[in-house]
């Protein structure tokens, strides 16, 4: 079968290539998809770097997410039969023409979610509904910091923001995103290369900062944003685009009672695979009823794969980028 491998060359700016590859071999517990669409999120970029957790070095598929159509059904899923259209987290990367998917972490889609759509939302949608609801739990009236707002989840986030009446600001880098951001329903929309977010925040707040944060990017963001973050509020680190970790002194944290809360959903797709369902048929129910919109900026086809890592990678990409078979 067809796949897209990673094969990174800095010098010849080369992410992927299209290669022929076995095709996976499906367990008992898990269904067999043909796939349709795949979203590119910058961890696949970082992964092709070998700077996202222990991937790199070595050629694999990458690709989180993906959406298609069920051809097989292993002997212990009962829940999903040939045929199905469903979303899911691929075993082994998702830019593949097939992939098999444990059957915990597969999602039936309703008939008006379209494949382009569904693997866009899946792993940002997840992430933007869990850090809101179950990390975050954000009130009525908070004031929130989003970093990143006009990216994939930074743009979820705002969505699920606004529908719990919260108080949201957003960092961008440019001003088509600013634009984006605003029309989206931000507070207040912050450039970070031509303003100090961090005095823009404690401007705007009178001086106490914000009950959350939400960070994508670490290092010296993260140990800045801690400055914004009212007593007894959070902040939250779910990424690390800049490379770089961000330091936190214990001190700051004990005698305002703030705290920094760490979160990854593949850590739970991994170890508890079945606690994503709830927030996983909620976002896909948003989508399903024009509740939640996600932007795809960018659509490729496998052969222009590169490409679409070269966009992410430059960040020239507003919203998603979606890989079609």
């Amino acid at each position: 079968m067809k796949a897209v491998i990673s094969d990174y060359s800095k010098e010849k700016d080369r992410y992927v290539r299209l290669s022929d590859v076995q095709p996976p071999i499906q367990k008992a517990n898990e269904v067999l998809i043909k796939v349709e669409s795949v979203s590119l999120n910058f961890a696949d970029v970082s992964a092709i770097r070998g700077d996202y957790h222990s991937l790199g070095g070595g050629h694999f598929i990458p690709g989180l997410d993906c959406a298609g159509t069920v051809i097989q059904v292993g002997d212990d899923v009962k829940t999903f039969s040939i045929g199905d259209r469903v979303a899911g987290f691929p075993n082994g990367g998702g830019m593949a023409e097939y992939v098999s998917v444990n059957g915990d972490l597969v999602y039936r889609l309703p008939d008006d979610v379209a494949f382009d759509d569904a693997a866009a939302i899946l792993s940002i949608g997840i992430t933007a509904f869990e850090l809101v609801h179950k990390v975050a739990e954000v009130k009525e009236n908070d004031k929130v910091l989003v970093h990143a707002a006009a990216g994939g989840v930074g743009l979820t986030l705002i969505q699920l923001l606004r529908r719990k009446k919260a108080v949201i600001y957003g960092t961008v880098g440019n001003e088509e995103k600013r634009k984006l951001i605003n029309n989206y329903g931000v507070t207040q929309a912050i450039p970070y290369r031509t303003s100090d977010f961090e005095k823009e925040i404690m401007s705007l707040t009178n001086g106490t900062g914000v009950n959350i944060v939400f960070d994508s990017v670490g290092g010296e963001i993260l140990e800045k944003s801690l400055n914004c973050v009212a007593p007894y509020g959070k902040l939250i680190t779910y990424g690390h685009a800049s490379g770089q970790p961000g330091k936190v002194l214990s001190t700051d944290l004990h005698s305002t009672s703030r705290s920094v809360i760490g979160y990854s959903s593949g850590q739970r797709q991994h170890d508890s695979p079945e606690i994503l369902r709830a927030s996983a048929e909620k976002v896909i129910r948003l989508l399903s009823n024009k509740e939640l919109d996600v932007k795809i900026s960018h659509k490729l086809s496998f052969e222009h794969a590169n490409e679409a890592f070269q966009l992410m990678a430059d960040r020239n990409n507003i919203g998603k980028i979606v890989i079609t078979t």
